[in-house]
């Protein structure tokens, strides 16, 4: 299957483990995935395609489910690396 250009995320929600394409199913991590970039780069690219509208109401949307997505990571380390041992 082909990639999308742009992709077709469909808007996610408090809850979600990760961005998902509606057309390709292309997945992105929301923990781990998504560095605060790629975050501009979608956003950028919804809104281009989507308008002002609805491209603020992915990015509201977008930003809860990181946030709440990155505080459920267990062991957050640098780069995703798992600290172990006591």
């Amino acid at each position: 299957m082909e990639r999308c250009s742009p992709h077709a995320w469909r808007t996610p929600a408090v809850g979600d483990e990760a961005l998902v394409c509606d057309v390709c199913e292309t997945r992105l991590d929301l923990a781990r995935d998504i560095s605060p970039d790629v975050q501009t780069d979608i956003v950028r690219d919804y809104r281009r395609h989507h308008g002002p509208i609805v491209g603020e109401h992915f990015q509201t949307q977008l930003e809860a489910a990181l946030a709440a997505a990155r505080s459920d990571e267990p062991g957050q380390g640098p780069e995703g690396t798992e600290e172990g041992g006591a």
